[in-house]
């Protein structure tokens, strides 16, 4: 993260009795594989696990999301907030959301989803779950629909750089310049007429200016 927080998430979807003890062993791991020979504590950052599971793993509460940190029985201060743990229990999840849903509860409802209706409803709640959403639509494409996404998304990032350039350039240095680029890219005359807004004659004379 941002702060230096090192995060390690995992799904679980079969039962296992020992996640407590599991996730204590890899954040521990975690911990002290941070400090080199000849360092001191100091260098030490916050490690989180977040645990998304697939099973109910503790039967003392409804709620889907539970958060533990080191903290002292009675007077519950904070011993160290250098370990933090997160479990997401997936079958707790409230059946219908609520108006005020939060970002949290949103997102394990569309980790837990199945139906495209669900996917769609919160993608439409959540501009990240919007973008997760669409990556997943690639993903479950097939590779000739991958190949071609992948080469649309070039197309659009080619574009706009290209522009970029051309607005720099001075915008009949920048049509020309940017048609070069595109022509040593090799990009099709179409494309580049797209891109520059210079005529099919025009991209042709300037390929013949290419030793």
């Amino acid at each position: 993260m941002n702060d230096n927080t090192e995060i390690d998430t995992e799904i679980q979807l079969a039962v296992f009795k020992a996640w407590t003890d599991r996730t204590l062993f890899y954040v521990s791991k975690m911990i002290t594989e941070q400090i080199d020979e000849g360092e001191d504590y100091s260098v030490i950052k916050k490690c989180v696990n977040i645990s998304i599971l697939d099973f109910e793993l503790f039967d003392d509460t409804k709620e889907f999301h539970s958060c533990f940190h080191l903290m002292e029985d009675k007077r519950h201060t904070l011993y160290s907030d250098k370990m933090e743990f997160h479990v997401i229990e997936l079958p707790k999840l409230p059946t219908e959301l609520k108006e005020n849903s939060n970002d949290l509860l949103l997102w394990s409802k569309f980790l837990n989803s199945e139906r495209e209706e669900e996917f769609k409803m919160l993608a439409e709640k959540n501009v990240y779950i919007n973008k997760a959403y669409d990556k997943l639509q690639v993903i479950s494409m097939d590779k000739q629909k991958q190949m071609e996404y992948t080469a649309r998304q070039k197309e659009l990032l080619d574009y706009n750089q290209l522009m970029k350039e051309s607005k720099e350039a001075g915008y009949k240095d920048g049509q020309n310049k940017a048609a070069l680029n595109s022509i040593k890219a090799g990009l099709t005359d179409d494309i580049i007429a797209r891109i520059t807004d210079l005529s099919l004659d025009e991209i042709k004379k300037l390929r013949t200016t290419i030793v």
